[in-house]
């Protein structure tokens, strides 16, 4: 018994590290501007390439998934740690010359990290639904804390051990943090090859065992319980998905609102660094990498805690109240537009910023916190194709957006004569755009409310 409780400690906590190494796309912004300032990359370029290793990221569920059927756990986290590695060096390298500067083959690795990277954390919450069947709630949701965790942690490492020169030459404090990160990233998944996977294997457990096919983290609040186990909306389907997932209205809403939140949420995240530039005139490259870290840590931080404590509330709502989910998603919207508009209305300092960071950061939160709970409801025995196929919207919102932000700046810095742009009307235009777009999913939401009868009290049927 003691042997199994510590093969089990050491399972979780190998899951912990990670998740919390298999987040390239939190870590991105410590390095992007860098990355762009030394190849001059256009703004559009750079939102290109700043949106690869969410891409990669979104885009490789499936593909991960069948890997740990066919591989298995411990095989599937050796070929990540590979293509992590490779990831990353091939970008240092790239950074000091060594390699083609083009921002598509810059895209190309950064994909490779958001690949492992997925990989990676898929094979850490496989491990922990399946060895903590009684306590998927608190396994999971501290493997969701932990990769929400990765920015905060890589950009204070970035800030305090590898700062920027101010040469005007490859900044060699960027070139070790990208050889860093490939060694940390691949030897944190090695280390997990040699603990993560299935540890019981009595056969209850193993016909119960499915593997999750999700890109990002799902709280304890999210899972279904036993209770949530059939949809809650009124449908003669016991489980819903393919075509008829397409035409329900409740997914078809929820597809937009992750597109809307996550993809205005990342293109925020991934653009920290010209938001910053276009509002300061400081020139110390130091001072900027300082305040870049510090904007990455605030959002790890609220990303984390708003996952746990939305799906908390949320959790709460339904189970004692009846409050579907789906209005904590209404909620977020309402929260998202204030801040979008703050945004464009008044902020025109470095300061005024902080307030807007924490608020994308709650609503990023909430997307990836609650999102999977509402797609349980669909049927939980189709919960993993369901889920995946809903992961394709924000990834698809992200790179519209970016793109959307890169066309606006260049366009801005071309009418300033420069190739940074100054000033609030360098992302103002975007947000305008990213308001429409969240009004109308308010009003989408509120339709798909009223047109399944959620505003009722939906109390859950004591099984």
């Amino acid at each position: 018994m003691s042997s199994t409780r510590l093969s089990l400690g050491v399972s979780f906590a190998m899951a912990l590290l990670v998740a919390n190494v298999s987040g390239p796309q939190y870590v991105y912004p410590a390095f992007g501007s860098s990355l762009a300032s030394r190849f001059e990359w256009t703004a559009l370029q750079n939102s290109l390439v700043s949106t690869a290793s969410f891409v990669g990221v979104s885009f490789s569920g499936p593909l991960n998934s069948w890997l740990i059927e066919l591989w298995g756990i411990p095989n599937t986290l050796r070929a990540a740690s590979l293509l992590g590695f490779s990831g990353f060096f091939l970008l240092a390298q790239t950074y000091v010359g060594r390699l083609p500067g083009h921002f598509v083959l810059s895209a190309i690795y950064l994909a490779m990290t958001g690949i492992a990277g997925a990989a990676g954390y898929l094979c850490a919450l496989d491990s922990q639904s399946h060895n903590f069947k009684s306590h998927r709630g608190m396994s999971m949701g501290l493997t969701s804390a932990s990769i929400g965790l990765s920015g905060l942690v890589f950009s204070q490492i970035n800030d305090h051990y590898f700062k920027s020169s101010n040469s005007d030459g490859p900044d060699d404090g960027t070139y070790y943090f990208l050889l860093f990160l490939s060694v940390v990233m691949a030897s944190g998944i090695m280390l997990g090859s040699y603990s993560l996977g299935p540890l019981r294997t009595d056969k209850e457990i193993n016909d119960e065992y499915v593997p999750i096919e999700t890109e990002e983290p799902i709280t304890g609040a999210s899972l279904p319980n036993l209770e949530e186990a059939r949809p809650l909306f009124s449908t003669k389907q016991k489980d819903i998905s393919g075509i008829d997932l397409l035409y329900h209205p409740v997914s078809l809403t929820l597809f937009f609102a992750l597109f809307v939140i996550l993809g205005i949420g990342y293109v925020y995240l991934a653009s920290i660094g010209q938001l910053l530039s276009s509002l300061t005139t400081s020139s110390s490259d130091h001072d900027s990498q300082h305040l870049r870290n510090f904007h990455i840590s605030i959002f790890s931080l609220a990303n984390c805690a708003s996952r746990a404590v939305f799906g908390t509330l949320s959790d709460i709502g339904k189970t004692r109240f009846g409050i579907h989910r789906l209005w904590i998603f209404w909620l977020a919207l309402i929260w998202l537009l204030f801040g979008v508009v703050y945004l464009v209305t008044v902020v025109n300092t470095v300061g005024g910023l902080t307030v807007c960071t924490v608020i994308v950061a709650i609503v990023y939160g909430i997307g990836f916190g609650v999102a999977p709970a509402v797609t349980a409801e669909f049927g939980a025995k189709v919960f993993a194709r369901n889920w995946g196929w809903l992961l394709f919207a924000p990834a698809l919102g992200s790179q519209l957006f970016n793109v959307l932000f890169g066309a606006i700046y260049d366009y801005q810095a071309k009418q300033q004569h420069s190739h940074v742009c100054q000033g609030p009307i360098c992302f103002q235009d975007t947000f305008r755009i990213a308001a429409i777009c969240t009004a109308f999913c308010i009003c989408m939401l509120s339709w798909a409310i009223y047109r399944q009868g959620l505003y009722r009290s939906q109390k859950p049927a004591v099984l």
